[in-house]
């Protein structure tokens, strides 16, 4: 057990900074004494007890509380000011202290054993060494412009590595290493430090900004770092030297001198390729059978010149103002690290830097966005800040229809010149591809799981042509976000559960109603009933009739272009009928959902995005309307009219129809709209037939012939009870 410390005959104060070994070898100097009276009258002890040898403690990684009590009170100095001169302070924030060693953990954090040293500043404090030489992170002097010194160039070892000798009187500013002789007792090397050569830096240039951002994060107090990168919020400093380390580590290990240019000076490229080229020492490496090529990955560099290109280099990815910048700041280094024979994909990225914040994950998983397939880029979701690994979200199918919506297929589906598109079945492999977003399953799983029968390969290949074009640089990126939508925000229709309860049906209205309908709207040939069935499967299920009952499913060719046909030239009380026993349908097995839904992302974050199609919105409903002739009319003559495509047209028509049906015909079709609430009139409140036809601005003969038709009772002339006499 140590003795009671007594007070010592002066008061002699630390340096700012100065690390606690320092200052208690300054005080025997002053003292003249052995080191070990120092200790002694410090209450401290002569030896390690948990070790066998006559080892000292390392007091500057670590001091007890009692040790820092004991030191107070004999020295004055505060328990917090002496706790701030060991690497206490930065536990588990810039280093990882081992505690029952009482040594920093070399492979956490780019931990270091020694100190590095800046010789101008030991000149000008007599000696005095700065706690933060020891951090792995400390590598210049931007007082000085020096690089920061790694070894005494006599005995050319790291200074400090051990405590001082305790029998000898400490001589501050002199290597106090065992001299190159060797021997069982071997001598001091003793060679003035200050006369070590330093490599200059240019003053305020990239390292020293480098250093003194460093700097500046391990002394903020709350430990938070507030690089652009990380938002305003920040991050804690541990995940922000991490990040430095493991960006360091592939700079070391892959970079070459042309890279760096930009980075550092010749003179400190130069030292940075004598380290490279030189071997790790042999307690870095791993055993020859495992020994890989990212060692620096593991182990702090021994140079402060590649320490130093190393974080600069870090820093230019890490200060970038977002995710997108970050990874084309990033690009040359993964291009770099996947010309060393590694097959980068987006998680592979993130396991050769090792454990990563998910901001610099996302930015070097898009740093690889050029180099990926498209599929890959669906998975990984690199078309947008919020790149993640994948993960399973088979979920996502039962939201989805198999033909992606109509408005939404239309914005994103790429046509060729004369406007027809580059694939077929282009909604259903856009529906696949948005259920790849972020997720683990397989194209083809995908496919079956939205209902669908279209092949990887034709997913890939319309994957493949959207990349390619200049038009649609922005369709991936507006597939994630409607996933995304999908996956925050559901989706009101469960179209899973409508595949499986409608899709097995061979008819979904009654035939009869569609032709006594026809009989009513039209004097010509009446679409074929067939169109009518498919049109309610369509909008029950969002998938194309192909997919639907063998009896409704359309041959190729031209029965599949008569029912697109038939979509767009679909007469308002047609459109009434079909809605109404589609609802009819959902009511009979108890659904409580709306007919039709179609997801809505906020204008703003469509508003920059390069998509091939127009925006369904920019034509109002009450545009078209106007815009539709009576009559026959060609829908080419009517897009030129609006300013706009025919897709864009069909689709709009699809939606909101029109009554395109000459005067004649369109009489007809109000009679059939209005007939309800004529014999409403007429058999509840007892209008008469001219009555009814004065509302209406029609005749009598239009209303009498319309009763007749539908088989309403005609009164016979005359009275009714309760109707007043005529005079």
């Amino acid at each position: 057990m140590s003795p009671a410390p007594r007070s010592l005959p002066i008061r002699y104060a630390p340096y700012p900074g100065e690390a606690l070994d320092s200052w208690m070898e300054a005080v025997a100097a002053r003292l003249n004494c052995p080191f070990t009276d120092v200790l002694s009258a410090l209450g401290l002890p002569n030896r390690d007890p948990a070790a066998a040898a006559l080892v000292l403690p390392r007091w500057t990684t670590l001091a007890t509380p009692d040790e820092l009590t004991a030191i107070t009170e004999a020295t004055g100095v505060p328990v917090d000011v002496l706790a701030a001169m060991t690497l206490q302070p930065y536990d588990g924030h810039a280093v990882v202290i081992v505690a029952g060693q009482r040594r920093v953990h070399r492979q956490l954090l780019w931990g270091r054993p020694g100190s590095r040293f800046c010789p101008a500043c030991l000149e000008e404090t007599g000696g005095r060494w700065q706690v933060t030489w020891r951090l792995g992170w400390s590598f210049a002097c931007t007082r000085h412009h020096v690089l920061l010194a790694d070894r005494c160039p006599a005995c050319l070892r790291s200074p400090r590595l051990r405590s001082h000798p305790r029998r000898e009187v400490p001589r501050p500013g002199l290597c106090s290493s065992a001299s190159p002789g060797g021997g069982p007792r071997p001598g001091r090397c003793h060679h003035p430090l200050a006369d070590t050569p330093a490599t200059v830096l240019t003053p305020g240039g990239a390292l020293e900004e480098t250093q003194g951002l460093i700097g500046t994060a391990l002394a903020a107090p709350d430990q938070v770092v507030h690089w652009p990168l990380y938002g305003p919020g920040g991050v804690p400093l541990r995940t922000a030297l991490r990040d430095v380390k493991s960006l360091g580590a592939l700079v070391l290990n892959h970079a070459t001198t042309a890279d760096l240019n930009p980075v550092a000076s010749g003179a400190v490229l130069e030292r940075l390729e004598l380290y490279r080229t030189n071997p790790l020492s042999p307690r870095s490496q791993r055993h020859p059978s495992t020994q890989r090529s990212d060692l620096h990955s593991y182990y702090a560099p021994d140079d402060a010149a590649a320490t130093a290109v190393a974080i600069a280099a870090a820093l230019r990815i890490l200060c970038a103002a977002h995710i997108p910048a970050a990874a084309d700041a990033a690009r040359w280094l993964t291009d770099r690290v996947a010309a060393s024979g590694r097959a980068l994909y987006p998680a592979g990225v993130v396991s050769v830097g090792g454990t990563l914040s998910p901001v610099l994950e996302a930015a070097l998983r898009c740093s690889r966005e050029s180099q990926i397939m498209p599929g890959y880029r669906l998975r990984h979701r690199t078309a947008i800040h919020s790149t993640r690994a994948p993960v399973n979200h088979d979920a996502r199918a039962g939201r989805l229809p198999a033909g992606l919506w109509p408005e939404w297929a239309l914005r994103l589906s790429p046509r060729h010149s004369n406007g027809r598109p580059v694939a077929k079945r282009t909604d259903e492999l856009l529906a696949v591809a948005c259920l790849l977003v972020g997720n683990t399953t397989s194209i083809q799983a995908a496919t079956r799981q939205t209902g669908t029968d279209v092949t990887s390969h034709n997913v890939s290949t319309l994957l493949a042509e959207i990349t390619r074009r200049s038009d649609c640089a922005d369709v991936l990126h507006a597939l994630i976000l409607l996933a995304d939508h999908l996956d925050q925000h559901g989706a009101p229709i469960d179209y899973a559960r409508r595949r499986a309860l409608f899709t097995k049906r061979a008819r979904l209205i009654d035939p009869s109603c569609w032709s006594d309908l026809q009989r009513r709207l039209r004097s010509t040939h009446a679409p074929d009933v067939a169109h009518a069935q498919r049109w309610i499967f369509h909008t029950l299920t969002g998938s194309p009739p192909h997919l639907a009952h063998p009896g409704l499913t359309p041959a190729p060719g031209a029965q599949r272009q008569q029912y697109q046909r038939f979509r767009w030239r679909i007469l308002p009380a047609e459109a009434d009928l079909l809605t109404h026993t589609a609802q009819e349908l959902l009511d009979e097995h108890g659904i409580d959902e709306p007919l039709q839904w179609t997801p809505r992302l906020p204008a703003r974050v469509l508003r920059h995005l390069a998509l091939p199609g127009p925006d369904p919105d920019s034509i109002t409903v009450a545009q078209l309307h106007r815009a539709v002739p009576g009559g026959d009319f060609s829908i080419a003559q009517l897009a030129r009219t609006l300013n706009t495509t025919t897709a864009h047209v069909i689709c709009l028509l699809s939606q909101h129809p029109a009554d395109w049906s000459p005067p004649r015909f369109r009489r007809t079709q109000h009679t059939a709209t209005r007939l309800e609430q004529w014999r409403i009139w007429y058999e509840r409140d007892h209008l008469s037939l001219q009555a009814i036809a004065d509302r209406e601005g029609i005749s009598l003969a239009t209303v009498r012939l319309a009763f007749l038709k539908n088989g309403v009772r005609l009164r016979p002339a005359g009275s009714y009870p309760g109707r007043p006499r005529r005079k």
